[in-house]
């Protein structure tokens, strides 16, 4: 019984991860629009759009998995859902990385929505899943303000918002980089420590009932 309700516990996770994503490309359409078309940031529109309707696309076919794999009676396994959780949270941290390339990169300030995915994965992952998701997200950011610095990506400058040159200045970048992984560790670290102690008093709690 107890095996029970947590996989259904990580299959309700597992959806609510799909229903935020709804909320993300719908956000990523109207910030490109009103970036581009209102405050007349220069945006790659076509490309972000194009990121919008194959992450539009990636949702609906994680939506009809989930949906074939619980259907009826099925229950699929715990380490199944744990994968799917692991599989969403690492995907959306490449598909972040996508969007600030053609939006920025270092001088896109929604850089900082990799706190939510650090906070979402902390708390929906098991502590050693959040600290690997952290070091990914790292290298992810990391690489993409190294290649864009060094040349080896095309930097997309967001020209009526930021300053340029930001992107090469390597004190800056260096700078970033620092409070970027400092913060992701710490988010991790303080967020696993609160949701283990909130599951351990909710174990006593199930054990006196008991």
């Amino acid at each position: 019984m107890e095996t029970l309700l947590k996989t259904t516990s990580l299959i309700q996770r597992a959806y609510w991860l799909i229903a935020l994503r709804w909320v993300a490309i719908g956000a990523l359409v109207i910030a490109t629009l009103m970036a581009s078309q209102i405050m007349g940031v220069s945006l790659p529109v076509s490309s972000l759009y194009a990121i919008a309707v194959l992450l539009l696309a990636y949702n609906f076919i994680l939506y009809d998995l989930l949906k074939y794999w619980t259907w009826g009676e099925r229950r699929p396994s715990e380490t199944r859902i744990e994968r799917i959780l692991t599989f969403q949270i690492c995907a959306d941290l490449f598909i972040l990385t996508t969007i600030l390339h053609f939006s920025g990169g270092i001088e896109n300030p929604f850089s900082s929505f990799f706190a939510f995915h650090m906070i979402l994965g902390s708390v929906l992952c098991s502590r050693r899943q959040s600290y690997l998701q952290a070091t990914l997200a790292v290298i992810l950011f990391g690489g993409l303000i190294v290649l864009e610095a060094v040349g080896g990506l095309m930097h997309y400058a967001l020209d009526g918002f930021a300053g340029h040159g930001l992107y090469r200045d390597w004190t800056y970048i260096l700078g970033v980089l620092f409070v970027f992984t400092a913060t992701l560790y710490l988010l991790v670290y303080m967020t696993t420590s609160i949701s283990e102690q909130l599951r351990r008093q909710q174990a006593s709690y199930e054990a006196a009932n008991v």
